[in-house]
């Protein structure tokens, strides 16, 4: 997650067991719910539940804990780059040290993530401006039964979005879904990529997660948070937000090219 003053230079740092980000961003109260309370407050099934948000899991690559998620293939994960890659551009995990964990068809899978073969919009995303920090990456191998999030056309700004947490400060997994807004563009970026200012709540352990059309189609990464007053609930502004990029130009490129090169597994809503 990142984290800034409004009248500071950013800064980013992954969630880790050992040194966490302890404010929350959380716009005016917390409004995200566990899946269970969002399946009942939408009246969903639990089929329907796997289906639309069922391809998020927890990525734990070297000390770093965030959120990823399965984009068009089985065995293609989407986090953000901070997740992966440490300060100075060095992967923070390698093999069994950087894994996406992810509960699917009944069972939980633990797969080690191919760092070095992943795509990203930089190879030192501590040193670029946050539209650069995404990361697409193969996997060892496909996750058993599980579908994951196709692409959806470009994000409405504004519009509606859901946010699909699987982590939270402190390294602790927790599941979250939340119905929330992006409320203005806030940097473009190179091929119609943006970054984008939402009304979400979020902490350290949200950064990588997908943010979906209320049918589960893939508009959005999670990147950080700008706030003057972090910890604080406060209204939605321009010195107190979190943020996104949009799934355009090179990340949508990047996807599509992983999933070309794979073995798909997806499935339509």
């Amino acid at each position: 997650m990142m984290t800034c003053a409004a009248s500071a230079g950013e800064q980013r740092n992954a969630a880790n067991s050992a040194s966490l980000p302890s404010a929350a961003i959380l716009i005016d109260g917390d409004d995200r719910l566990s899946p269970a309370d969002y399946a009942r407050a939408n009246g969903l099934s639990p089929a329907q539940m796997a289906g639309r948000f069922g391809a998020t899991g927890i990525v734990r690559c070297g000390g770093a804990v965030g959120t990823g998620q399965l984009v068009e293939a089985n065995n293609i994960l989407l986090t953000a780059a901070h997740v992966l890659v440490a300060p100075g551009g060095a992967p923070r995990g390698t093999g069994e040290d950087c894994t996406f964990e992810i509960d699917a068809g009944g069972e939980r899978q633990r797969v080690p993530i191919l760092v070095e073969r992943a795509m990203t919009g930089a190879r030192e995303p501590y040193a670029m401006p946050a539209i650069h920090d995404w990361a697409v990456a193969p996997l060892l191998a496909p996750v058993r039964a599980a579908r994951a999030y196709p692409l959806a056309p470009a994000m409405k700004v504004p519009g509606a979005v859901v946010l699909v947490a699987a982590a939270r400060s402190g390294g602790e997994e927790s599941h979250s879904l939340e119905r929330c807004s992006a409320r203005q563009v806030t940097a473009q970026g190179p091929g119609g990529l943006r970054e984008v200012a939402l009304d979400c709540d979020a902490e350290g352990g949200t950064s990588g997660s997908a943010l979906l059309t209320p049918k589960g189609g893939l508009v959005g990464l999670y990147v950080g948070f700008r706030s003057s007053h972090p910890g604080t609930p406060g209204p939605f502004s321009m010195s107190h937000y979190n943020f996104a990029l949009t799934v355009e130009g090179p990340l949508r490129q990047a996807i599509m090219s992983a999933a070309r090169r794979s073995e798909p597994v997806t499935a339509s809503r």
